[in-house]
């Protein structure tokens, strides 16, 4: 499953989608069932060098409980000063953590663990 994630709240969210990525790679539960890769949303802009990298396409593995990536996400954000907002995106849902409540972890999982929606090719 493949699952978008960015940062709000941040002067640099490059910076930040940064220290998630190691963060998240180096814990010992999550990091062996994800990769991820630094993305941008859009193309780059003619009038700036480069590209603005402002998410994270992070490949979860099946092996992975959907609370415990949740938990290492919320884990970071209680590390960083100023506590970012962190937005994960499945398909169309896409769900806001900006404080620890167990409700919107108990949402993520759901979110991770639920099965994508079926491509029925525009079939009716």
């Amino acid at each position: 499953m493949t699952v978008e994630v960015r940062v709000r709240g941040s002067v640099d969210p490059e910076t930040e989608l940064r220290s998630l990525l190691r963060w998240l790679t180096a814990d010992e539960e999550v990091g062996p069932a994800v990769h991820g890769t630094l993305a941008a949303s859009a193309p780059a802009r003619p009038d700036h060098m480069g590209t603005l990298l402002d998410l994270i396409s992070l490949a979860v593995g099946g092996g992975l409980s959907a609370a415990q990536l949740a938990l290492a996400i919320d884990q970071w954000r209680t590390q960083r000063r100023g506590s970012p907002r962190v937005t994960l995106r499945r398909g169309d849902t896409e769900i806001e953590v900006d404080g620890r409540d167990e409700r919107i972890l108990r949402t993520v999982a759901e979110l991770l663990e639920s099965e994508e929606p079926a491509d029925d090719g525009g079939a009716a």
